[in-house]
């Protein structure tokens, strides 16, 4: 049998002390919080697991603002060029100089995000 009769003092202040003592409650003991709470930190695994999830959040966030202004965009240039073709207004320049740009940005955006989503899937395959 594994006797524990090692032991290890540690100093916190009230406020630490506090703090551990709440954030153990779902386990038996203190004690038992922090062996979990070690072997789960120490778990390479479950430090990769969570950098990939903070990259994943970060990938997010990044594109979501973008993707909504572009999208905005495009929505906006499209309706335009259906009324002016349905009114017999719309010249090809419009095509090429309004229409054609935003779909490279849109393009463009895509694209990035196609590479850094592979970048994070490599990091994901590798756990």
């Amino acid at each position: 049998m594994n006797n524990r009769n090692k032991y290890f003092q540690l100093r916190l202040t009230p406020e630490e002390y506090a703090s551990l003592k709440a954030k153990s409650t779902a386990y038996t003991s203190v004690s038992h919080y922090i062996r979990s709470a070690i072997a789960e930190y120490s778990d390479v695994n479950a430090r990769q697991k969570l950098e990939l999830l903070n990259d994943l959040g970060e990938f997010y966030r990044k594109f979501q603002d973008e993707l909504s202004r572009i999208g905005g965009n495009l929505n906006q240039s499209v309706k335009r060029a259906n009324e002016l073709s349905v009114a017999g207004l719309l010249p090809g320049a419009y095509i090429t100089e309004v229409l054609m740009p935003e779909i490279s940005n849109v393009r463009s955006t895509l694209d990035t995000m196609k590479r850094e989503l592979l970048v994070v899937t490599k990091k994901a395959t590798k756990l």
